[in-house]
C-alpha cells in the first residue's frame, strides 16, 4: 500500500497544492500584492489553488455555510468538469483519459489543514467524506456534470 501511495506521488501533489495556495495567500495578505492564478484551462489547478487560498485567508470560508458557498462558487459555478475528472464510478469502465482527482486533492488538502489547525474549521472529516462520496456517486446530481449548462 505504501509503495503504491509513493509511486502515485499523491503526497507531493498535496504538498505542492498547499504550498502554492499558501504562497498566493501570503502575497495577498502580507505583501498586499495582486496574484494571477491560471492553469491550462482554468478549471483544475486554478480552482484548487484559489479555493485553498480563500480557505486560508477568509475565516467565513471556514464555516459550514461559507465552505458550501466556496464550493458552489469556486468549483461548481466556475465549471470544474466533475463528470470527466471523477469518471470512476459504478458505470465507468477502465480509466478515462481526462480522469484526474483534483476535487479529491482539494478535499485532502482541506483535511490536512484541519489536522494542522484543528480549531479553525467549523466542519469536520465527515463533511469531507460525504463530499468525496457524492463526487463519485452523487445522489443529488451536483457533481455529475461538467458545466452549469449540463446541470
Amino acid at each position: 500500500w505504501l509503495a503504491r501511495l509513493d509511486s502515485s506521488r499523491w503526497l507531493g501533489h498535496v504538498k505542492a497544492a498547499l504550498s502554492t495556495a499558501c504562497l498566493a495567500a501570503q502575497c495577498l495578505d502580507r505583501e498586499d500584492s495582486k496574484v494571477l492564478v491560471h492553469g491550462a484551462e482554468g478549471t483544475d489547478t486554478t480552482l484548487l489553488v484559489t479555493a485553498l487560498a480563500q480557505l486560508i485567508l477568509d475565516p467565513s470560508c471556514r464555516t459550514m455555510e461559507g465552505f458550501q458557498a466556496l464550493l458552489q462558487r469556486e468549483w461548481i459555478e466556475a465549471g470544474h468538469p466533475f463528470q470527466l475528472r471523477c469518471a470512476r464510478s459504478a458505470a465507468a469502465h477502465g480509466r478515462g483519459k481526462q480522469e484526474a482527482p483534483l476535487f479529491l486533492l482539494f478535499l485532502d488538502c482541506v483535511w490536512q489543514l484541519s489536522r494542522q489547525f484543528p480549531l479553525s474549521l467549523e466542519f469536520g472529516e465527515q463533511l469531507l467524506l460525504t463530499l468525496f462520496d457524492n463526487a463519485y456517486a452523487s445522489s443529488y446530481g451536483t457533481f455529475l456534470c461538467n458545466s452549469e449548462r449540463e446541470r
